[in-house]
């Protein structure tokens, strides 16, 4: 295993400079004159940067001949304003995941990341994530997989925000196989006025061939949504579903 820290901090300062000044004895009805200063003082944030990471594996032999092993590593990083006006944040985490003891086995994998960034007139998240996991006994065999999605930003203006999520699977056993899948997505808008509107969908689907080659198959979606602006407003919903039943 092994870790780094890097960190670095950079500041910026002013440079001032006195040219061409002069002087001079003034009479008894001279007015002293002080000209007006115009060279407004500018001063930029310091900034605080830093980064990590991190990785290791690890392999396990039990007495029973069984065989495990495990990876992972993840990564992290911060760009900070020391006034705290504004700054950047992400993270990365990795594993993977095995296991074989015999005709089973199973082999994992999962990953993830998150990111943040803000400043004086604005926050924004975003995050994501997956996930894989296949499973063999046999002939028998089962895969799984995920995956999902989101973001949030904030203005002066309004807020905005969105996720999506996906699984599927497939699988063959003993007497049948077949495969499922499910989506689903929302997303959301709302102005500092009082208008928005939001909206919703889902999706799914299914697959079955049974040993004497019968199929088996169904399906559904739906969505909704909503929206305002004013005195206006408006939604819509709708829904699906289909099945069969054949060889």
């Amino acid at each position: 295993m092994e870790f780094r820290l890097v960190k670095c901090v950079f500041t910026l300062g002013l440079i001032s400079s006195l040219l061409a000044f002069g002087y001079a004895r003034p009479a008894a009805n001279d007015a002293i004159y002080f000209p007006p200063d115009d060279h407004e003082e500018h001063s930029m944030p310091v900034f605080e940067q830093s980064a990590a990471s991190n990785t290791g594996s690890q392999t396990i032999v039990g007495k029973d001949g069984s065989v495990q092993q495990q990876t992972f590593g993840g990564s992290q990083s911060a760009n900070i304003a020391s006034d705290l006006s504004s700054g950047q944040l992400s993270a990365t985490n990795t594993q993977q995941t095995s296991f074989q003891s015999g005709d089973k086995s199973q082999s994992q994998n999962q990953a993830q990341g998150q990111s943040a960034s803000f400043g004086k007139d604005h926050q924004a998240l975003s995050n994501a994530n997956t996930n894989t996991n296949v499973v063999r006994e046999g002939a028998n065999v089962r895969e799984q997989t995920s995956g999902g999605s989101g973001s949030s930003i904030k203005t002066a203006q309004g807020s905005q925000a969105s996720q999506a999520q996906t699984n599927a699977e497939s699988f063959k056993e003993a007497g049948k196989e077949g495969n499922r899948t499910t989506g689903s997505a929302q997303s959301q808008n709302i102005g500092m006025d009082g208008s928005g509107s939001t909206s919703n969908a889902n999706t799914g689907s299914e697959k079955i061939v049974l040993a004497d080659g019968t199929v088996i198959t169904k399906s559904f979606g739906s969505s909704s949504s909503f929206q305002v602006s004013g005195n206006t407003k408006a939604s819509s919903m709708a829904q699906t579903f289909s099945q069969s039943f054949g060889g």
